[in-house]
């Protein structure tokens, strides 16, 4: 399909009736899809524990008195850790179930807070925290995008994965002056058991979805396999640079407040709250290409504005706002053809395990880099820019991905 802007569809100022009732019915049968509404609930209450509780994980160590490159070290050694985890995954979901895997993950990742809350420097406190952090984590993301994947329609991939990211970013408005409350007033111990308690609940909307069994002899074809690593690697530098290390440069640059960082977080949420519609829109009506196109560019520029203006805190904040527009578009334009690709191969599940991987290469190493840049003295500037190059990455596999073998899927 052309991407000019000609060949956009323009919409009647009064619709005609049978437009709003195609309209109401594609609405419908959005909602008709059960087990993607309960697995979009889980989605509430786990990313509001995210919001209250996971981001601020990395900067709390920081107060901890952990040195700022030993915490990138230590964002490496979880992400990279998950690699080994993963090799159990085939053969446990194979006999208990996505379902059940997707349960297990999530109470590991909600346990491993107690553990968190104790850490006070280096021991094992931190150890056995980053041991279930990074096993719980291994579980969920790969079988909730499994899930995802096997469950959800293909006319409403786009929708379906925007819905997600506007849940992630209204709870991204609560969820951070919530922990930041929490933190400030109770103190560590108590902020992250609360953030077990509700990371827990999320578990219990996903006893209602089907177990959905694996193929046990099912192969991923090369060209999916490598698309789905490719194109999760570079994500992985993204998230490298603009989740974790920007967090970390953030909170820094707010005086390593946890009300300032919040609070900071919160403003972000309410403009991504209306973004991450928008984006998977685009996708639904056929114009998948024009959303990367402004998904990348955006976080791009979001990646130039962090590098450049960190120092200064209106100029940081500014800039997270900026990533808060950039970020729900940048995933609901990478996500759907992800998700189409691998509901479309010989096995969901291994496809996102493949998918699961690369992002974990991708980050891991962006995380290791941060440490050395870091630990060289060499500035955050650098440390950021490591964004651009996944960006560069994630454009060169979805402009390349039919050339490769691989169906595009909006």
């Amino acid at each position: 399909m052309s991407s000019s802007p000609s060949s956009w569809p323009v919409m009647p100022v009064n619709p005609p009736v049978h437009c709003l009732e195609n309209g109401l019915s594609g609405v419908m049968k959005f909602f008709a899809n059960s087990h993607i509404n309960r697995i979009y609930v889980h989605s509430g209450l786990q990313s509001f524990a995210f919001n209250g509780g996971a981001v601020f994980s990395y900067v709390y160590l920081l107060k901890a008195g952990i040195a700022t490159p030993i915490v990138f070290l230590i964002i490496a050694s979880v992400i990279l850790l998950r690699l080994v985890f993963r090799q159990a995954l085939l053969p446990i979901v194979q006999r208990f179930g996505l379902r059940n895997g997707l349960i297990f993950g999530t109470l590991i990742d909600a346990s491993s807070f107690l553990l968190l809350g104790h850490v006070n420097g280096p021991g094992l406190w931190l150890y056995a925290y980053m041991a279930l952090s990074s096993l719980g984590t291994a579980f969920y993301w790969t079988c909730y995008h499994a899930a995802v994947t096997r469950l959800g329609d293909a006319e409403h991939r786009g929708a379906q994965v925007s819905a997600r990211e506007a849940i992630f970013a209204l709870t991204g408005v609560v969820g951070p002056l919530f922990g930041g409350f929490m933190l400030t007033v109770f103190g560590p111990v108590y902020a992250f058991a609360a953030t077990t308690v509700i990371y827990g609940m999320a578990a219990l909307p996903l006893f209602a979805v089907p177990p959905m069994a694996i193929e046990p002899q099912a192969r991923l074809s090369r060209q999916a396999r490598n698309f789905a690593a490719g194109l999760t690697f570079s994500d992985g530098l993204v998230a490298a640079a603009v989740n974790f290390g920007w967090r970390i440069v953030l909170f820094q640059t707010l005086g390593e407040s946890f009300n300032n960082y919040g609070g900071a977080l919160a403003i972000a949420g309410l403009v991504g709250a209306v973004m991450g519609l928008i984006g998977g829109r685009l996708i639904d009506v056929g114009h998948h290409k024009r959303s990367v196109q402004i998904g990348l560019g955006l976080m791009a520029l979001t990646v130039l504005a962090e590098a450049t203006g960190f120092a200064t805190p209106w100029m940081a904040v500014a800039a997270n706002m900026l990533g808060a527009v950039a970020g729900p578009i940048y995933m609901s334009s990478i996500m759907p053809p992800l998700y189409g690709v691998g509901q479309n191969s010989a096995c969901a599940f291994r496809f996102n395990v493949a998918a699961e991987n690369g992002f974990d290469c991708g980050a891991g190493f962006g995380a290791l880099i941060a440490a050395v840049l870091v630990w060289l003295g060499a500035g955050y500037f650098w440390l950021i820019m490591i964004g651009l190059v996944g960006c560069l990455g994630v454009h060169l596999m979805l402009r390349n991905k039919d050339k490769h073998g691989v169906p595009v899927v909006a």
